[in-house]
């Protein structure tokens, strides 16, 4: 289930979804962190792209929860958290409207056989 849809003006049916697709402590010796990593995958072309940054521990509150510490992530609400929402929605409202061309198999190159 993505965690957020990002659709945009319109009637063309382009959207993109946003997943999380990495949640760890970073890095794994003396962690100061958690890494949360988005996907994002556009529709209808199927183009996506992957972004991550670090959560420090110190802007982690007791009992804070994943989805919580995804949204410090996307929303960047302190100065030492660089907030992803800024980076992706941008590239998602570009790349949504791209032709499905891009990313399709254009030629099948298949090589005969070898000669001797």
């Amino acid at each position: 289930m993505a965690v957020i849809t990002i659709k945009c003006a319109g009637d063309d049916g382009c959207k993109a979804d946003v997943y999380v697709a990495r949640y760890e402590v970073y890095p794994n010796v003396d962690p100061t962190g958690v890494c949360v990593g988005f996907r994002a995958v556009c529709s209808p072309n199927g183009l996506s792209g992957y972004w991550d940054t670090v959560v420090p521990n110190a802007d982690i509150s007791e009992g804070d929860d994943p989805n919580k510490i995804a949204g410090y992530a996307w929303n960047g609400v302190t100065d030492s958290i660089t907030g992803l929402s800024g980076t992706i929605v941008p590239w998602a409202e570009t790349e949504m409207h791209k032709s499905s061309i891009i990313g399709e198999e254009f030629a099948e190159i298949v090589e005969s056989g070898s000669s001797d």
